[in-house]
């Protein structure tokens, strides 16, 4: 279960997320995800979005210092990237440039991992394509 005493307040959560866990699912430190107050703003309340990660301490699991907090629009941010990214590799489509407010660019300093992706891409595409439809449905029912 996702700590509610802690910094970050959750207000809404995913608890056993460790079952949904795309490729890491049932074999991960993940419990949850949750979306309530920031942690680091105790005086105006600030949404955001945390990953519960847990560690072995003492023979019981704790929550890890390695739990992550975001803001809401770093966390659709971050889906717009995989999934623009995702759907330019699978389809061959160039990804560079054409979103109206993310310009997302290439780091070609590493472009050598871009078979490495593809890859990954095409060996995962039925679980990655499940949580993109269900992101969808959630878009379409928002009527966005």
């Amino acid at each position: 279960m996702v700590p509610t005493h802690l910094r970050h307040r959750p207000l809404y959560c995913i608890n056993e997320y460790e079952q949904f866990d795309g490729i890491y699912a049932n074999n991960t430190d993940v419990i949850g995800l949750s979306l309530g107050r920031a942690q680091w703003n105790n005086i105006t309340f600030i949404p955001s979005v945390k990953v519960w990660r847990t560690v072995q301490s003492g023979g019981r699991l704790r929550i890890s210092r390695q739990s992550e907090e975001t803001t809401l629009t770093r966390a659709f941010d971050m889906a717009t990237l995989a999934i623009k990214t995702y759907y330019g590799i699978i389809n061959g489509k160039e990804i560079e440039g054409d979103l109206p407010i993310l310009n997302i660019e290439i780091e070609r300093s590493n472009i050598n991992m871009d078979e490495e992706l593809e890859n990954y891409f095409k060996e995962n595409k039925e679980m990655i394509e499940s949580h993109i439809k269900m992101l969808k449905k959630v878009l379409d029912d928002s009527k966005l």
